[in-house]
């Protein structure tokens, strides 16, 4: 059984009550800062049982204790006494889903890093504020007239946060841009006598967050920058294809990133090793290395300097793919609306469509590119700032104290951003009894254990098979795992598990993913 259907009995009763009433609206589109979308309506779940209360549950709490405990003392001896279990916080809260209580709270109030569990918070959020229905907007505008097929002008795009992304398109951005130019030439412009202009709004320039890893780091996939645009979530991606003959074939994509490539991966014998390295160095393109004969194709993601502008690199090729020449070229300002302005075309992409990318495969820039449109959508600033101030107003709205967050992405990336594990219960359990189609979106986003996403390669105690959902986090010295699970005695619980240690390399390969792994069997076999 692939977990819970819709979150149990919370959407048992609300897709009864989505049937009845009018349960899908959403937020309008993001425009400018004066014409916010409202908020989406919120539709709750059942009511709290007033029958029933979980109280703490002693023996089940001394059990998570135990292999808390062990852990600890197996990072005491593996670091040969360098980390010290009091150096050491283990957090962790339980929640039955729909019931008041908690079955079990160790240190779940104390304010830790969640590294990518922060992940949960902002697409909760999302979802909250916006609706499951809302979707990025981007729209492409003019005042000039179309005169014989040409544009007598500029137009211009205005930014809505849409990393652009399909996880499946290797890199490859093309179609979810062709319904807009479709739109375009269905408008009559065969040409633009102008420039196209990307106008970032009020979104800020992209910029590494505080407290992210050092510069060194910057080119990996995972910090890669967000910003009012940007394509393929901010990375190009290299795919490589081993050959007959020695070299193998590479393609970098999306299609129109115009940087110079310095391009040269060799196909070798089978069973060596596999030695390809990529990069953007310099403004130049790099994918070289040897790929053996028996891997017949490799790929890999990394960051570009600028999304912003690796977006307009982007379409403005797809403008020349379509024979639509735009005369001024591509011109990056902050443009404000006119009063003879109007939509000829938008971009428009699901929030559903990032989910996944987000919470099962912990996509960092995906979810920066989110926290940023949650700003831009609700507080008319498309700023971390924003951002925040948007997450902190969920949270209200859903009922949970935001006093102790501390959010300033939205990926987790960052050391500075801080959570409590009662916050993270609270909140997945008041999505997942909230709107009907967000729960089963919040739900269908998350990794299953033994199965897809960070979590394909745990879980693999029988015993958890197909019961666990829940999303991962680390960065040196945190680790994290929150979701839920089916527990062999019929409920469903809600868990969250948070540790920050000293960061002492390969503890978390070697004690916390265990241990959160072996927490999850305790829980699963929660009727003792």
């Amino acid at each position: 059984m692939i977990l819970i259907l819709a979150a149990n009995a919370c959407c048992v009763f609300a897709l009864w009550k989505l049937a009845s009433s009018d349960a899908g609206a959403s937020a309008a589109p993001p425009g400018d800062a004066a014409s916010a979308p409202p908020v989406a309506e919120l539709h709750s779940g059942p009511p709290r049982r007033p029958d029933v209360v979980n109280a703490r549950d002693a023996r089940l709490e001394a059990r998570v204790e135990g292999r808390v405990r062990a852990a600890l003392e197996k990072a005491a001896r593996e670091t040969k006494g360098r980390v010290q279990p009091s150096e050491v916080t283990v957090a962790v809260h339980v929640r039955e889903l729909a019931v008041p209580g908690e079955l079990v709270a160790l240190h779940a109030d104390r304010s830790l890093r969640p590294a990518s569990n922060l992940k949960l918070v902002t697409t909760a959020a999302a979802l909250a504020l916006l609706g499951p229905e809302w979707e990025f907007r981007t729209p492409f505008v003019s005042d000039a007239p179309i005169v014989e097929g040409r544009l007598a002008g500029d137009l211009v795009v205005r930014a809505s946060g849409d990393p652009l992304y399909d996880p499946e398109a290797r890199g490859e951005v093309a179609e979810l841009l062709a319904p807009a130019l479709d739109a375009l030439v269905a408008a009559g412009v065969r040409g633009i006598d102008g420039a196209l202009v990307l106008d970032e709004g009020d979104f800020q320039a992209p910029e590494p967050g505080p407290a992210w890893p050092t510069e060194k780091e910057w080119w990996k996939e995972y910090c890669a920058l967000a910003g009012g645009f940007s394509a393929n979530a901010g990375c190009l991606t290299a795919n490589v294809l081993a050959g007959e003959g020695t070299n193998a074939r590479v393609d970098v994509r999306p299609r129109g990133h115009a940087f110079p490539e310095r391009l040269g991966v060799r196909t070798v014998g089978a069973k060596q090793a596999l030695d390809v390295r990529v990069g953007a160095l310099n403004g130049t393109v790099v994918v070289e290395g040897s790929i053996p004969r028996d891997v017949p194709e490799w790929s890999a993601r990394f960051a570009v300097a600028d999304p912003v502008d690796l977006f307009g690199r982007v379409l403005l090729h797809a403008f020349q793919a379509r024979c639509i020449a735009v005369r001024g070229g591509l011109v990056r300002a902050r443009r404000p609306t006119t009063p003879r302005e109007r939509e000829l075309a938008s971009l428009r992409s699901p929030l559903a469509r990032v989910l996944v990318p987000i919470n099962t495969d912990s996509n960092n820039a995906c979810a920066d590119q989110l926290f940023l449109a949650l700003g831009h959508a609700l507080a008319g600033r498309g700023t971390r700032a924003g951002g925040r101030a948007a997450t902190a107003s969920a949270l209200e709205r859903l009922g949970i104290d935001p006093a102790s967050l501390v959010q300033v992405d939205g990926s987790g990336l960052s050391r500075e951003n801080r959570v409590t594990a009662r916050q993270i219960t609270a909140l997945v359990d008041a999505v997942l009894c909230g709107h009907p189609a967000a729960a089963e979106l919040y739900l269908d986003s998350l990794a299953v254990g033994h199965e897809t996403g960070t979590l394909d390669g745990r879980m693999k105690d029988q015993r958890l098979a197909g019961r666990v959902r829940a999303k991962t986090g680390f960065i040196n010295g945190t680790s994290a795992l929150s979701g839920i699970l089916d527990a062999e005695d019929g409920r469903t619980l809600v868990f969250s598990i948070l540790v920050e240690y000293p960061p002492e390399g390969g503890l978390n390969q070697t004690c916390w993913k265990p241990m959160q792994d072996q927490i999850c069997a305790e829980l699963v076999r929660a009727d003792g």
